[in-house]
């Protein structure tokens, strides 16, 4: 019966103290949960929880972590649209890690950049896969001609026709 009283008092306070205007300090124990909790974070649009996760697990983690991170880190970058810090991330990545890279991989990344309309990072993308992976070469024509549109017609370039839909 006491669980039936405290019950209530504890969920009020609970949700009270999670009602401050302070900024959540972010801390990690394992570099497996926090890549799992950046990679969500990530996918709800919590940028601030998904950095900390990856770079807690590039930090800590295995050279498989870490090469996960820095993919979490460049696919997050791409979606803020931060061009230079995705092509930070992704040098390291294709520097580092290249074993954990394949073709289909790059060419989902590649068109990730297009509809970011990131085409500095997408030209570095594409070099580095048509150099390490040419049997996607074709995969990655329609991000290629995209990424030179966005260069002459600028950022409010019209990619409907390549498949990347618009805003």
């Amino acid at each position: 019966m006491r669980f039936c009283h405290t019950l209530p008092l504890v969920l009020v306070l609970g949700l009270g103290a999670c009602s401050g205007d302070s900024a959540k300090e972010i801390t990690f124990t394992d570099p497996i949960a926090a890549l799992d909790q950046a990679d969500a974070a990530s996918a709800s649009g919590d940028s601030a929880t998904a950095q900390a996760g990856y770079d807690y697990a590039l930090a800590n983690g295995d050279a498989k972590l870490q090469g996960e991170a820095l993919l979490g880190m460049v696919e997050l970058n791409i979606a803020e649209g931060k061009e230079d810090d995705a092509s930070t991330a992704f040098e390291r990545l294709s520097g580092e890690f290249a074993s954990q890279l394949n073709g289909d991989l790059l060419a989902r990344l590649c068109d990730a950049a297009a509809l970011a309309k990131l085409p500095n990072l997408g030209d570095m993308m594409v070099e580095y896969t048509v150099a390490n992976f040419p049997e996607v070469k074709e995969k990655l024509q329609s991000a290629a001609t995209a990424f030179e549109r966005i260069r002459t017609e600028g950022p409010d370039a019209d990619l409907s026709d390549l498949g990347y839909a618009g805003d």
